[in-house]
């Protein structure tokens, strides 16, 4: 598998646990069976999947788990991001040995990192493992975002791309403008942004809604690329109020809730998160039923 095929729809993969906040293997894989049958890749133990509040051991497991469930029918792409860099290297030369299409990583996360410190960063990173690696841009969550000649200067030290969940589509005009697409790869960070990204040279989204709605997005994804656009206008207003309805709790018990009325067993959320409650589910019922999803 060639990081030339990181394309389409790549759902941010969920990551399956029991009740005891064990990673349910069975369960895990059945739901990995599902995803791959309708999607063009996966995002693995990023936000959705959980990834910063597993141990470097539950990571590599659930990377071996869809690498193997996987088979090489379509990419997969593991985050790496974590506190420390010693713990980012040992994942990343996981990912390679396992087999994994592609690594990406926050810069390391807690302090606020200069732009030079994140270069010098991502220089050791790519030179330590044949593997390409995408920079994950997402100041939400780290406090910082990655400056668009920070991203000039990662390109030219061989870093392939960037995953970017700023939610902001100057910066992506930025990237294609001053950074460019040759040779390098923009993967948005939301469903919502397929249409403004996509038709311009993004080659992928990663989607947490695609976890439970793959269909949907596709959908989308395929009648934007296609040109289709009045029934992209459509099928994005229908995603924007699912993911309206996903956020009626945390974004990732939104996620299992969702899954559970479509009939999809994902077991339970990563502690401290937890299943959730009875009223929100039926909230979310109710609306996906007045919106005409089939459940």
């Amino acid at each position: 598998m060639n990081f030339n095929d990181i394309r389409g729809v790549i759902p941010a993969i969920i990551t399956v646990f029991n009740e005891e906040g064990k990673i349910d293997e069975a369960k895990f894989r059945s739901f990995i069976e599902y995803l791959t049958n309708k999607v063009h890749g996966l995002f693995v133990c990023g936000t959705y999947g959980s990834g910063p509040i597993m141990t470097l051991k539950e990571r590599k497991k659930a990377l071996e788990i869809i690498i193997e469930q996987v088979n090489g029918r379509i990419p997969v792409i593991v985050h790496v991001g974590a506190t420390s860099p010693e713990d980012i290297f040992e994942l990343t030369v996981h990912a390679k040995a396992v087999g994994a299409t592609a690594v990406a990583s926050v810069s390391p996360f807690y302090y606020k990192y200069k732009q030079d410190d994140i270069i010098r960063f991502f220089n050791e990173l790519v030179s330590k493992v044949d593997i390409p690696v995408f920079i994950y841009n997402n100041p939400k969550t780290t406090g910082i975002e990655i400056e668009i000649e920070t991203v000039k200067k990662l390109k030219q030290i061989g870093l392939i791309g960037i995953k970017d969940s700023t939610f902001d589509l100057s910066y992506f005009y930025r990237v294609k403008s001053e950074v460019g697409f040759d040779d390098f790869v923009y993967v948005s960070g939301s469903e919502a942004f397929i249409i403004p990204t996509i038709p311009l040279g993004a080659s992928a989204i990663i989607s947490g809604l695609a976890n439970v709605f793959p269909e949907i997005v596709v959908e989308l994804y395929e009648a934007t690329i296609n040109k289709d656009y009045e029934k992209a206008f459509k099928l994005l207003e229908k995603v924007n109020v699912l993911r309206q309805i996903q956020h009626f709790t945390d974004s990732i018990p939104g996620i299992h809730a969702m899954l559970e009325l479509r009939g999809i067993d994902s077991g339970f959320p990563k502690k401290p998160f937890t299943k959730a409650s009875d009223e929100v589910v039926k909230k979310i019922k109710f609306a996906l039923e007045n919106i005409d999803i089939k459940l």
